[in-house]
């Protein structure tokens, strides 16, 4: 996959061997590039970045590419990365054909028959329950407080995406400002690890550290590789 970015010679290409960094130095081509990807990842459409495949053909940047605004508040429990747990605990309980949470799911209904019934009221109420309700019922979710610190809070999110299938790229503005050299060469030795492309969008220029790819886009909007 790569992302081509129109007005620019160099597009950014995704591997299993290397991390992208993409250095904006001016200030307003910093916030339209990010506008644009954050509109893209949210359905709505432009024509000045795509996403391509192997055959360039266009993808769905909105199921590829998710994107970290705020490292210090990620949202490890949102609705698609719910939704994706409940589904797949689902799927493993109706593939090991396990039948006690449905008998269950079946006795608390009873129990519950027997007490409306001493109520002088008609009622109605579902005749089954789906194992994503029941999930629902238990608030069942990622516990944020385990992890605090930045480092580990996006590896874990690396562990989210590519455990459930959810996004291939991980875009994070300025995360250097926040982790070490060693962190940063930790984090990309995880990200390849886990198979989740890790792009980096920064306003400063860093020292080029192992396994990474350096595009810089000047103040004169001219770009190249470094």
């Amino acid at each position: 996959m790569k992302l081509k970015i129109n007005g620019f010679d160099n597009e950014i290409i995704f591997n299993d061997q290397n991390i992208n960094i993409l250095t904006i130095k001016n200030t307003k081509c910093f916030s339209h590039i990010l506008q644009i990807l954050n509109d893209k990842t949210n359905g709505i459409e432009s024509n000045e970045i795509f996403l391509l495949g192997e055959n360039n053909e266009e993808m769905n940047m909105a199921k590829e590419i998710q994107i970290v605004l705020d490292v210090f508040n990620i949202d490890y429990n949102s609705k698609k990365i719910l939704n994706k747990i409940y589904e797949i605990i689902s799927n493993n309980i109706e593939k090991n054909q396990d039948f006690e949470v449905e008998r269950m799911v079946l006795n608390l209904r009873n129990y519950i028959i027997e007490e409306i019934n001493d109520l002088p009221f008609e009622f109605v109420m579902k005749n089954e329950i789906e194992i994503p309700e029941v999930l629902k019922l238990y608030n069942l979710k990622i516990d944020e407080e385990n992890y605090t610190s930045i480092l580990e809070k996006i590896e874990i999110l690396i562990d989210i995406f590519s455990t459930l299938k959810i996004a291939k790229i991980l875009i994070i503005p300025n995360l250097k400002l926040f982790l070490d050299e060693a962190e940063l060469v930790e984090l990309y030795k995880y990200s390849l690890y886990n198979n989740i492309n890790l792009l980096l969008i920064e306003r400063n220029e860093y020292t080029k550290l192992k396994y990474e790819i350096n595009i810089i886009i000047d103040e004169n909007f001219n770009d190249f590789l470094k």
